[in-house]
């Protein structure tokens, strides 16, 4: 059986992507806002690049989103979240390349890349959730107690993520380059 060429590798690979991301959404759906899609996307933006990573994020959202156990989002959470996740690849494959400094320095790298990460697409999918309860003429005066309420889920969220990143961005980043110079 003859190699795909790198094209087609590349878009197997963005595949595989979408689906370990969509599988880790439902992993801990049942926790609130514990989640490993985000590192997934990230990840993939990291190893193929900017837009694939774009790509992989937009895909991976959409598809767990309309499939998602408690129900598919309303329009405007729907675009918020594809739109964050779509930045969440473009930031992989922008970061990729800063991963390769010292252990400590990419360590801090990564887990302030979850830490912002994180905060940006709660602070569009809050937005797109006041938009859709309160409408776009009460978002302006209610939009501050809708972060006030969700202020808990949104530490947890980012706390978890800027964890996860932190251990887990740079060993993975590690093992696949290491992989990869053993097969070249």
């Amino acid at each position: 059986m003859a190699k795909p060429e790198r094209h087609e590798r590349r878009i197997i690979i963005a595949a595989l992507f979408v689906a370990l991301s969509v599988v880790l959404g439902y992993l801990f759906a049942a926790v609130p806002n514990v989640e490993l899609m985000t590192l997934s996307v990230f990840l993939g933006g990291i190893f193929l690049g900017v837009r694939l990573g774009i790509v992989i994020g937009m895909l991976s959202i959409l598809i767990f989103s309309l499939f998602n156990p408690y129900g598919p989002p309303l329009p405007p959470l729907a675009l918020a979240q594809v739109f964050g996740y779509g930045l969440i690849g473009l930031a992989g494959g922008v970061l990729g390349g800063r991963l390769s400094c010292g252990r400590k320095e990419a360590v801090i790298v990564s887990a302030a890349a979850g830490l912002i990460l994180t905060l940006m697409y709660d602070f569009l999918t809050t937005c797109a959730s006041a938009v859709i309860v309160l409408g776009l003429e009460g978002f302006i005066s209610g939009v501050p107690g809708f972060f006030a309420a969700g202020l808990l889920f949104v530490i947890l969220h980012t706390v978890s993520n800027t964890v996860i990143f932190a251990v887990t961005v740079v060993p993975v980043v590690g093992v696949v380059s290491a992989w990869e110079r053993r097969r070249a």
